[in-house]
C-alpha cells in the first residue's frame, strides 16, 4: 500500500464518510477533488479506513500515540470538527468509524472540550443602556463603601410546580447493572406554590408563600405586613439603612406599590419606577436569579414531591441550607458580573463567566 501523508490520508477519510462509505465511489470523487495527488484504488482505500479503525498497536503504544500530532486519527477527527464544531462523537464513528470513547480521548489529548451553550433572555436596543446605567451606579456605591450591597435586600418571586423540571445532570444512581431508574410525572394532576425570597446582609429572608399568582393588592399586603417580620433578624443598624430591589414585574409597578415604597424606603429602593431603576431582563444580575432558585428547586425536585405542605417543607429546608459562606460567594460573583456586564456594554455576559470558570477550574455560585 502507498505510503500516503496525513494530510492525504485525512482528505480520502472526509471523502469518504461525504461518499457515504462507498470505496468506489471515494475513488472516482477524490480522483475528481485532487488531480494532481495520487489516487488510491479501492482497495487502497479499504485499507486507509480499516488501518484509522483497527489500529493493530498494543493498547500502551495506542493510548502513547492519542498525543502524537501526526496519528491520522487524530488528523481525521479533528478535520470533522473544524469542518462541523456541532458534530457530535456518534456521527464522527458513523462517518470515519473511529470509536466515540476514542474521538472523545482524542479530542482531549489536544484540549478540545464539549462546550455548551447558554440560553439567555433577548435584549432590546434600550436594555443595553439601562443595564450599564445600572452596573455603573453599582460599582460606583461599592467604590464609595465595599459593603453597600449588604445593606440591599434583593427580592424575587418563583413559581414552583408540582411535576417541575429535575436536574438529570445532577441525578445519578451508580450500581453494577442497570436499575432501569424512573420517576412518575403527573402532569394531569399539577399544583403551583408562589414564593417570595430575600438576600440581605448575608442571610436568606423567607421564604413566604402565596397561594394565587401574585398580584399588586397581594404584594403591598406583603411590604405592609409580613416583610418587617422576616426582617426581624437583620441588624438594626442595617434595617435603618435598608435598601430594598425588586424587578419590574407588574404587581411590583403598582402606583399602590411604588407609592408605598418611596415611604417605606425613602430614595432607598431599585426597581421599575423607582429611584434607582432595575434594568429589564436582567436576570443575570440578580443573585436569586443566578443563584438561589436553582439551588433551591435541585433541592425541591430531588425526590417525588406528594403534596404542598411536602413542598413547602423543603423549600424551607434548602433556604436554611444556605450558609453565610455561599452568600459571600455569592456577592463576589454578584462584582465580578457587573464588571462583565459593564465590558461587554450591557450585552449577555453568562456564556463568558462560564468560560472563565472552565478555564480557572472556580466554583462559583
Amino acid at each position: 500500500m502507498a505510503n500516503y501523508t496525513p494530510t492525504e490520508v485525512v482528505d480520502i477519510l472526509i471523502t469518504f464518510g461525504e461518499c457515504g462509505r462507498n470505496y468506489r465511489l471515494t475513488a472516482r470523487t477524490y480522483a475528481e477533488r485532487f488531480p494532481n495527488r495520487r489516487h488510491p484504488t479501492d482497495q487502497q482505500i479499504i485499507n486507509i479506513e480499516r488501518r484509522s479503525r483497527n489500529n493493530p498497536l498494543h493498547r500502551e503504544r495506542r493510548r502513547n500515540r492519542l498525543h502524537n500530532n501526526n496519528d491520522p486519527r487524530l488528523l481525521a477527527v479533528l478535520a470533522m470538527v473544524h469542518q462541523n464544531p456541532h458534530i457530535s462523537t456518534r456521527q464522527i464513528e458513523r462517518e470515519l468509524g473511529i470509536p466515540q470513547t476514542t474521538a472523545h480521548r482524542l479530542l482531549r489529548s489536544v484540549n478540545y472540550h464539549p462546550y455548551h451553550i447558554t440560553l439567555v433572555q433577548e435584549l432590546s436596543e434600550a436594555d443595553y443602556v439601562l443595564r450599564v446605567q445600572f452596573c455603573r451606579w453599582a460599582l460606583e456605591m461599592l467604590d464609595q463603601n465595599p459593603d453597600f450591597f449588604s445593606n440591599v435586600c434583593f427580592s424575587d418571586e418563583a413559581t414552583f410546580i408540582s411535576n417541575g423540571s429535575l436536574n438529570r445532570h445532577n441525578c445519578h444512581y451508580w450500581s453494577p447493572e442497570n436499575p432501569h431508574w424512573y420517576r412518575e410525572v403527573l402532569n394531569q394532576h399539577r399544583w403551583s406554590l408562589y414564593v417570595w425570597v430575600g438576600i440581605c446582609n448575608g442571610q436568606v429572608i423567607g421564604p413566604h408563600f402565596f397561594e394565587r399568582p401574585i398580584n399588586s393588592p397581594m404584594y403591598l399586603e406583603f411590604l405592609e405586613n409580613d416583610l418587617p417580620a422576616y426582617l426581624e433578624n437583620v441588624p438594626l443598624a442595617v434595617r435603618l439603612n435598608l435598601w430594598y430591589q425588586q424587578d419590574g414585574a407588574p404587581a411590583h409597578y403598582a402606583r399602590i406599590v411604588r407609592m408605598f415604597l418611596n415611604q417605606r424606603f425613602p430614595n432607598r429602593w431599585i426597581g421599575r419606577g423607582g429611584p434607582v431603576l432595575w434594568p429589564p431582563r436582567s436576570p443575570d444580575l440578580n443573585p436569586l436569579d443566578f443563584f438561589l432558585w436553582g439551588y433551591v428547586k435541585d433541592a425541591v425536585y430531588s425526590k417525588a414531591l406528594t403534596t404542598k405542605l411536602n413542598m413547602m417543607e423543603r423549600i424551607r429546608r434548602a433556604c436554611e441550607a444556605i450558609t453565610p459562606l455561599m452568600l459571600e460567594n455569592v456577592q463576589r460573583n454578584f462584582r465580578c458580573r457587573l464588571l462583565l456586564s459593564l465590558e461587554n456594554n450591557g450585552a449577555h455576559f453568562e456564556h463568558l463567566l462560564h468560560a472563565e470558570r472552565a478555564d480557572n477550574n472556580a466554583i462559583l455560585p
